[in-house]
């Protein structure tokens, strides 16, 4: 690792460990750490930094919730080697998440955590216009890229003509893809909302990182031809990995 001059005020009112937190938070913003970048030991570094090593800790353990940096156990700390500029583009059709990473050629894994049958409550038949009580599929699943979750995705899918989808191996195949293959039609369109919000524990643990992280989610109607809504979804999206892009023209 390239030597940072960190500015550390030990006279400052901000406590040591959240200056070192800010500067190699700046330092990676910047591109002074890159990607995949090992850090110095813990040892080398404290003594850089003229700082203890349990300060240190505290500021990198901070870092590595945040999803800045990674620990891999007996080789040291490295810099995410996720870049921040997996771009979703807002106004460029109807793109599901794995079709972004793969139009960005990024290798990515999907774990499913949940697969199950569920009953309609009010708010769900509404959106998916199914009566009250009626079976739709629950899907839970976690992507990973390099080993890092970078999305949890929630799926709620109105499965009354596609039944098969229940026991589909999501490992292995696209929600979207799947969907249009067994209902012979294509998904038209979407209606979504984008809010930053606080994660949550039960949702920041499947993800491995603080339940005060903020986090980007998205919910997601998703309509078939004709305007049938066929699937209700939330997705998680680790802010420090995602950029929203949109294209606009002046009139």
């Amino acid at each position: 690792m390239a030597k940072l001059e960190l500015d550390i005020k030990k006279d400052s009112v901000v406590p040591i460990y959240q200056q070192i937190v800010i500067g190699l938070q700046d330092a990676i913003n910047r591109g002074d750490l890159e990607p995949a970048e090992k850090l110095e030991s813990e040892q080398n570094f404290a003594k850089q930094l003229d700082v203890s090593r349990g300060t240190l800790r505290k500021a990198l353990s901070i870092l590595t919730r945040k999803g800045l940096l990674n620990k891999r156990h007996g080789k040291g700390t490295y810099v995410s080697n996720i870049d921040h500029d997996i771009a979703y583009p807002l106004n460029v059709g109807l793109h599901s998440f794995a079709e972004v990473l793969k139009a960005h050629n990024i290798e990515y894994t999907t774990s499913v955590i949940n697969q199950e049958l569920r009953s309609a409550d009010s708010k769900i038949a509404k959106k998916l216009s199914i009566e009250p009580g009626a079976l739709y599929l629950y899907l839970v699943r976690i992507r990973k890229v390099k080993d890092e979750s970078i999305m949890l995705i929630e799926n709620r899918i109105n499965i009354e003509k596609i039944p098969e989808l229940a026991s589909t191996d999501f490992t292995k195949y696209s929600l979207f893809s799947e969907i249009e293959r067994l209902t012979q039609s294509k998904i038209q369109s979407s209606t979504s909302t984008y809010e930053a919000v606080k994660v949550g524990r039960a949702r920041g643990k499947l993800l491995k990182i603080s339940g005060d992280n903020p986090i980007l989610k998205m919910q997601q109607i998703v309509y078939l031809q004709n305007n049938v809504p066929i699937e209700y979804g939330t997705v998680w999206l680790k802010g420090n990995k995602y950029l929203l892009t949109t294209t606009s023209q002046r009139a």
